[in-house]
């Protein structure tokens, strides 16, 4: 009988070549939006599941017997790969195409206002910077439009997710996701429902000081289309980057730390164009060295921040124990390496970084920006609870008021009126990660939560000293998938993740 690490002598070098090519294909797409790219992927995306469909492999795995540590996770990992891909081959086949077509979507769709095709930077340029109350108004609602082009090819992306979870006896494709990325969900309730509790009061205050500066009620009065970012002096704070060369920066930053990420870089795609993905991340290509990032960079304090939010991933990415076999060359969630990229994104706002990263600039802008960094977490952790609720009554029942239910849930949490004549829109389709990373964004606020811990952990003040980068690589990237996440937490920050540490730095 053929034993675990015999199999893995076979079947991982299939899998990471398989991994490797989608990856590849995947680049390709979100760099150009391409029909050939978008059918490539597709295609490879569909024969990278096939290699965890078959059922006797599946069974094999639950049943061999393994002592290791090192090849007990890697069981551990496989057994939830192939779990998930249990289904027929056409329902797998369906969901890699539907979701690469909501990809080239996304990729290709720029908002037409007063006649102009607009990038996501322009629509944020003009939330940012225009007084004309109505011209804001027209912005938000063009950056509106791709939703009813996206909202039936993800709803039906959401019944297919939920037939293939239903199949596997889940309740519904949410459900799924937290069992198969070890995130137990009434812990993440309870977690979130105390982080809620605990900021409602600072939160409150904040709120109160937005509505107060702002011309008129509504989400076009904010700087970004979802409110998820601190609307105030963000064009006073943009005057800390005029005339700073934001990757070189970035770079130099990094460097202080004890990484060179100028590899990273170069295999970067960091300026906007026609047909590429808007958004920005963070891919490793092979789980060797060809790590990169994809930006749209503009002289903004929030580019600033997102280039080094994409390099904590990329570094965190390259810090894995290379001695680690293939299959454990990853982080073991998102969680953590979110940790690491929220982490280097804050350094964007706080003085004693920023300083370095900008040079000398007005001393009250420094204390600025950390006021907003403030401002931004609470405002960010009340998105992650819309988000995070809208995704789990989405999949409970995904034919419901879906719109009324997104504006509901805003109110709710973010404290903002809901607009008029929303009715029948389909603004909560327009969130890029509804379609195309589901049940992921709690990942973020569980994200900064961590990195509240870590930075409690680290006895310097900065970042961007070699001990800081140190004590990261050996606790935080070294392990690699070696330990779940939260065992991982538990290692870097000496006790079980809680929002305690958050509470206090921003609450």
């Amino acid at each position: 009988m053929t034993s675990f690490s015999q199999f893995l002598q076979t079947f991982v070098p299939a899998l990471e070549k398989k991994s490797t090519q989608l990856n590849k294909a995947s680049w390709i797409l979100e760099t150009t939006g391409l029909d050939d790219a978008c059918d490539l992927k597709a295609a490879l995306d569909t024969e990278l599941r096939m290699l965890f469909q078959d059922k006797e492999t599946y069974e094999k795995l639950l049943s061999w017997s393994v002592d290791d540590p090192i090849l007990k996770r890697q069981q551990n990992v496989l057994i939830r790969a192939f779990k998930q891909n249990q289904v027929e081959k056409s329902l797998l086949e369906e969901l890699a195409t539907k979701e690469a077509h909501i990809a080239q979507s996304f990729a290709g769709f720029r908002p037409i206002l007063d006649g102009k095709s607009c990038s996501e930077n322009d629509i944020r340029d003009i939330l940012k910077k225009e007084e004309n109350v109505q011209l804001r108004k027209s912005a938000w609602e063009a950056s509106k439009e791709i939703g009813k082009v996206l909202a039936p090819q993800i709803l039906a992306l959401v019944d297919l997710r939920n037939k293939i979870a239903r199949s596997l006896g889940y309740s519904d494709y949410f459900q799924m996701q937290l069992d198969l990325q070890e995130v137990d969900g009434a812990w993440l309730l309870e977690t979130f429902d105390t982080l809620a509790k605990g900021s409602d009061a600072a939160y409150s205050t904040v709120i109160e000081e937005i509505e107060k500066r702002q011309k008129e009620p509504g989400p076009w009065s904010w700087i970004e289309p979802f409110c998820q970012e601190d609307p105030l002096d963000t064009k006073e704070l943009d005057t800390l980057v005029e005339g700073v060369d934001i990757t070189q920066a970035a770079t130099e930053f990094f460097k202080k730390m004890g990484f060179d990420v100028r590899d990273i870089l170069a295999k970067s795609d960091m300026e906007e164009r026609l047909g590429k993905n808007q958004h920005a991340f963070c891919i490793n290509i092979d789980r060797k060295k060809d790590v990169r990032t994809l930006n749209n960079v503009k002289p903004t304090l929030k580019w600033l921040e997102t280039v080094l939010h994409e390099l904590g991933h990329a570094v965190y990415e390259l810090g894995f124990n290379e001695k680690l076999p293939w299959l454990l060359r990853e982080p073991p969630h998102m969680i953590p390496t979110e940790a690491m990229a929220l982490l280097a994104g804050r350094q964007a706002y706080r003085p004693a970084s920023l300083k370095e990263l900008v040079g000398k600039k007005d001393e009250l802008l420094f204390k600025k920006a950390e006021s907003s960094l403030k401002r931004r977490q609470l405002i960010f952790s009340r998105w992650v609870l819309v988000m995070t609720a809208f995704e789990s009554e989405l999949y409970k029942n995904p034919h419901q008021d879906l719109n009324g239910l997104w504006w509901h849930l805003v109110q709710k949490y973010q404290k903002i009126t809901p607009p008029q004549g929303r009715e029948g829109k389909f603004d909560w389709a327009t969130k890029y990660h509804i379609g195309l990373a589901p049940v992921y964004y709690f990942s973020y606020l569980v994200g900064e939560m961590l990195a509240s811990s870590i930075q409690e952990a680290l006895s310097t003040k900065t970042l961007a000293e070699p001990t800081a980068g140190a004590f990261l690589t050996k606790k935080l990237f070294f392990p690699g998938n070696s330990l779940p996440w939260n065992k991982l937490a538990e290692e870097v920050t000496g006790g079980p993740l809680t929002p305690d540490g958050w509470l206090k730095e921003f609450a």
